[in-house]
């Protein structure tokens, strides 16, 4: 008995969508338009006219406070630090050792200004009018008298503190001796020393001792850089509140006041940075990429740019390519990059140069009607530079074997496979060596064949091998060199000669 044939399964490939990849940003709902933009200028440019005195500190310090020399008030307040002064700078005071006047002068601001403590009271200006003070307003005022009395005095600087040290010369050896003096204390001179209080009821004397503080992380800073700190906490506070427009101007003042001196910690231009940066974040909140860039040129051609500054530059100038990618506005995306090449570092720009072209792209494919239009774009731009990088090249190959196979696999569906493998061939000459184009073709081969694997198989199982014989031949002649058909075709002639 001759066993019946099996029948055949058809097969289509099927490939997954391979896109390129393109990083979109997320960005907060859309609110109102910021109407305007900071000044990139600083507040003010102060001139101390090649020296830098204790009126220099307070006029300079009023400034900061934005009340300044030039004010009503900022006037009546360096009025009344000159009469404070004048107690100690009289040849009986200065007289004195410099121990003496230096606590004496810490006395003095107890007595006649400072009241309340109030952290982040840092104005000088509201000191003078209400009493209240922090570290910082109550040392910027101790470096004044005590610059005014002719005491060497130096700012210190820590992380969240600031206070003053007193540089004494031993009258014999002439070496100097530093004592700190923490001036949110009435008693902060000489922080471990006993303090002489005042005599008891009983004709004795009570006495009192601040602690002495090791500061972590203290750092002496020059005269200008320790009034400036008085900006950068109001700048600082502005930030926090979100006041860019007096925040950015204020910081930028901090560093043009102290530009030259010394600072470690860098401390007036990361303030400014961060103010930008953080305008910058706003910005982007409401969606206002192009200006973020416009604005940040003028940051940039008035301050230079730093790591921070520059990093926010890059990143702000990539986002808005990015935001103009998404319009289809990809002559203007190249225009945004090439203004600003000299100010981008080189990674920079290539992946700003790859942002656009793969945003451009998948635009164009995306708006192509069908695949064959498709297929065309990127033909025609496989011989452009960006398409060179074996990354992009690359790309562009999948995107051709993914239209080719999406083609092949449309003329399987209609049942034409010999068709389809035709298409296959012309995805071969425009992808040389696709292993996927390739793999679609064995496949719609398979599939011809088992067309007619399978009719031959109904014929033959009915002993109809005339009729089969007819079905064969017809396939060998669409696929000469299917070895499912002639095998089949040797059973037959087998199946036949038994008969």
């Amino acid at each position: 008995m001759t066993r019946n044939i099996l029948f055949c399964r058809m097969r289509v490939l099927f490939l997954f969508y391979l896109g390129f990849f393109c990083a979109l940003f997320t960005f907060a709902q859309k609110a109102s338009p910021i109407a305007n933009l900071p000044s990139v200028e600083p507040l003010f440019i102060y001139d101390d006219g090649g020296s830098f005195d204790d009126d220099d500190i307070i006029k300079a310090a009023l400034e900061f406070c934005e009340c300044p020399l030039s004010s009503e008030e900022g006037q009546a307040v360096f009025l009344r630090y000159s009469n404070l002064k004048k107690s100690l700078v009289t040849p009986s005071f200065l007289a004195l050792s410099q121990r003496e006047r230096a606590e004496k002068i810490l006395s003095t601001m107890y007595e006649k200004v400072l009241v309340a403590y109030k952290d982040g009271q840092t104005r000088i200006n509201v000191t003078f009018a209400d009493g209240s003070y922090n570290c910082v307003s109550s040392s910027v005022l101790y470096l004044a008298l005590a610059k005014a009395s002719a005491l060497d005095v130096r700012g210190q600087v820590t992380p969240n503190h600031a206070f003053c040290t007193l540089y004494v010369t031993d009258s014999s050896a002439g070496a100097k001796t530093k004592v700190d003096v923490e001036t949110t204390n009435p008693y902060g001179f000489d922080p471990g020393s006993k303090r002489n209080v005042q005599e008891n009821s009983n004709g004795g004397q009570r006495y009192t001792i601040v602690p002495k503080r090791n500061y972590i992380g203290r750092y002496e800073v020059e005269d200008k850089i320790f009034v400036s700190l008085i900006g950068n906490n109001v700048a600082a506070d502005y930030d926090k509140a979100g006041n860019w427009y007096k925040s950015v101007p204020m910081a930028g003042a901090c560093v043009a006041f102290t530009q030259g001196c010394k600072d470690s910690s860098n401390r007036n231009r990361e303030g400014f940075e961060t103010a930008c940066t953080n305008f910058v974040v706003s910005l982007q909140r409401e969606k206002q990429f192009g200006r973020i860039v416009e604005w940040l040129d003028l940051v940039l051609a008035r301050w230079g740019a730093e790591k921070k500054l520059k990093n926010t530059y890059e990143n702000s100038v990539a986002n808005y390519v990015v935001v103009l990618c998404k319009t289809g506005s990809f002559t203007a995306a190249r225009e945004c990059l090439d203004l600003r090449r000299e100010k981008l570092d080189a990674q920079m720009q290539a992946r700003i140069e790859q942002q656009i072209f793969e945003s451009e792209v998948q635009w164009h494919l995306d708006a192509s009607r069908n695949d064959d239009e498709a297929i065309a774009y990127l033909q025609s731009i496989r011989s452009s530079e960006m398409a060179q990088s074996s990354r992009n090249a690359s790309k562009i190959k999948q995107r051709l074997e993914y239209y080719w196979v999406k083609k092949i696999n449309a003329a399987q569906a209609e049942g034409d496979f010999l068709y389809a493998a035709s298409i296959a061939d012309e995805g071969l000459a425009c992808v040389p060596g696709s292993g996927l184009i390739l793999g679609a073709k064995k496949n719609c081969l398979r599939n011809y064949d088992s067309v007619f694997h399978n009719k031959f198989a109904d014929l033959a199982n009915k002993k109809r091998y005339e009729e089969a014989l007819d079905v064969l031949n017809e396939g060998l002649r669409g696929n000469p060199e299917s070895q499912t058909l002639k095998s089949d075709l040797k059973r037959l002639q087998k199946m036949m000669g038994m008969e």
